[in-house]
Order: C-alpha cells, then structure tokens, then sequence
C-alpha cells in the first residue's frame, strides 16, 4: 500500500509541477505588458498556494477511502474464505455418506452373488 501512496503522489506532484512550469511559460511568452504579466504570475501564484494548501488534506482523504475500501475487501475475502470452507466441509461430508452407502451396496451385491452361488453349487450337487 505504501508504494502505491508513494506512486500517487509522484504523479500528482510531476502533474502540478508540468503544470506550473507550462502556465508560466504561457504568461512569459504571451504578449502582455511587464505589469500585466506580474499581476497574472501574482495571481497564478496565489491560486497554486491555495491548491498546494489543500493538496495534503485531499491526498489524506482518499488515503482513507483507501484504506476503508481495502479493509472492506479485506473483510469480503475473510467471508469468501469462511463460506468456501464451509461448502468444502459440506461436500466432503456428502461425499463419505455416499461413498458409505457405495460400499454398503457393493457388500450387499456380494453377499447376494455369494447366497446365489451356493444355492447354484446346491442345486446342482443334488441334480448329480
């Protein structure tokens, strides 16, 4: 998150810093008088005061919108976790009582061909 902040915030001052350097070369280069030209770079200086002045709290306020919309995720994340576990575990179990009454069935079939084998061997011991 840090590095992101950092990122931001070197955008916002190469942005501001463009922006300084092309409106004073537009007031130095535009054809005004000496006094014109003062009061205009007066002028423009105070506006970038005042945006500089409010710079730190605008940069503070969407650091916490961040933040909140990070842990917010982060919460979210917990929840997906929690509910993927939850299904996990319930499938597992559906899968053992299904795998429980697989093998019951396969014992069962067993058991029958076995019944059915000696009632076979039987008939036919006697049939001799």
């Amino acid at each position: 998150m840090h590095r992101d902040d950092s990122c931001a915030s070197g955008t916002v001052v190469s942005f501001l810093t463009g922006a300084i350097i092309g409106a004073t070369a537009a007031l130095l280069l535009a054809p005004r008088s000496g006094r014109e030209t003062r009061e205009r770079l007066m002028e423009y200086g105070e506006e970038m005061r005042e945006r500089a002045r409010q710079f730190p709290e605008e940069i503070k306020m969407r650091r916490e919108e961040m933040v909140d919309r990070g842990q917010e995720m982060i919460e979210r994340g917990r929840e997906m976790i929690s509910r993927g576990s939850s299904l996990l575990d319930e499938g597992k179990h559906f899968l053992d009582e299904k795998k429980q009454a697989l093998n019951a069935a396969i014992d069962a079939g067993r058991d029958a061909m076995q019944r059915e084998r000696q009632t076979l061997s039987a008939s036919l011991s006697e049939d001799e």
